[in-house]
């Protein structure tokens, strides 16, 4: 497997990463050089999306929007998909670890600082028969903005969580006068993600599966949830190989819930 800088496009402005991927995707396969992927960055989005339909607010400049073009074919079956979710979760947990900020993987598709939003994930799949023949992974990562508008989910920046070396927190002064380099932070999301990808394709999947697992926020503790049904206790057992999030619910029973079926409250 191989990935090179040449594989990324890099945008101003556009609607969405998502969309132009979509749109340009035989081009950007076609210019892709010896990569397994092919990746568009955006300085900003007017027409940013999120899981569930949310719109995905960031400044301009202040973040990292980008979209990654993989095309699996026979590697990858439909059945398993969601391998893609956790192979792109992970990445972030493991470049983020380089940074001394540590994530827990909210499922299905965002990464958690204790109760607050770092990083979501918007999967979007093409099938071919049985397997899956193109995904387009959209990620927003917040890194360097500080102020967000009012949102039903806390946010937070690694700008905001950023440790030096030794363990102790950046002083206010030392934040405002530093900025992460976005360029340098794709670099680790990407060199992890390549490592994961190629396991995904080719090596040991349930490494990827129990990796997750043990990074899941939520694991084995009690916490609310709504349901078509309402709101009820219950404690996360894991998730299945086919993305269901398995559940224990306070009545004894066990639930097993497929995207947008469930939510837990945080």
């Amino acid at each position: 497997m191989a990935w090179s800088k040449d594989s990324i496009v890099h945008l101003l402005e556009v609607d969405s990463t998502n969309r132009y991927v979509r749109d340009e995707a035989a081009v950007l396969w076609k210019n892709r050089g010896i990569s397994d992927f092919a990746v568009v960055t955006a300085g900003h989005q007017t027409a940013g999306r999120g899981q569930r339909g949310n719109k995905w607010n960031s400044n301009a400049g202040e973040n990292l929007l980008f979209s990654i073009l993989v095309r699996p074919g026979e590697t990858l079956e439909v059945s398993r998909q969601f391998l893609l979710s956790q192979s792109v979760a992970l990445s972030i947990h493991d470049a983020m670890k380089c940074y001394g900020v540590d994530t827990r993987l909210k499922w299905p598709n965002d990464i958690y600082v204790g109760n607050c939003k770092l990083a979501g994930i918007l999967l979007e799949v093409d099938y071919s028969g049985a397997f899956v023949e193109q995904a387009i992974i959209g990620l927003g990562l917040n890194v360097n903005q500080e102020n967000f508008p009012p949102m039903d989910r806390r946010p937070v920046s690694m700008k905001m969580l950023w440790k030096t070396e030794n363990g102790k927190r950046k002083t206010e002064n030392e934040k405002q006068r530093q900025d992460l380099i976005l360029d340098d932070v794709l670099d680790a999301v990407l060199h992890s993600f390549e490592r994961y990808y190629n396991e995904l394709r080719y090596g040991n999947r349930e490494a990827i599966a129990t990796e997750y697992g043990k990074l899941l926020l939520g694991i084995d503790e009690v916490h609310n949830f709504i349901d078509k049904d309402g709101r009820f206790e219950g404690v996360i057992q894991g998730v299945e190989s086919n993305g269901h999030l398995r559940l224990l619910r306070n009545d004894g029973s066990t639930g097993r819930y497929a995207f947008k079926e469930v939510e837990m409250e945080l």
